[in-house]
């Protein structure tokens, strides 16, 4: 029964592993070659800065959520 939630874990780290770098990738490709970037979509860092203004208006509750998050990204990534 370990067996398949070990591989599960592999396979969810492995997908939030490509998914950051996905998004380290669009935001590098939108500063050098500028907010339309084909494949990428449009505005990257605009919606990354939305979101941060959003969690910023929550307050607290928004900060819980941001350390849960970094929790988990860390122990998922070791």
């Amino acid at each position: 029964m370990s067996n398949w939630l070990t591989i599960i874990t592999k396979y969810l780290s492995k997908f939030l592993e490509v998914g950051v770098l996905l998004l380290a990738v669009s935001v590098i490709a939108e500063l050098v070659f500028g907010p339309n970037v084909a494949f990428f979509g449009t505005q990257v860092t605009k919606n990354l800065i939305n979101l941060l203004n959003a969690l910023g208006e929550q307050g607290t509750a928004a900060l819980i959520i941001v350390f849960a998050v970094i929790f988990a990204y860390r122990k998922f990534l070791k």
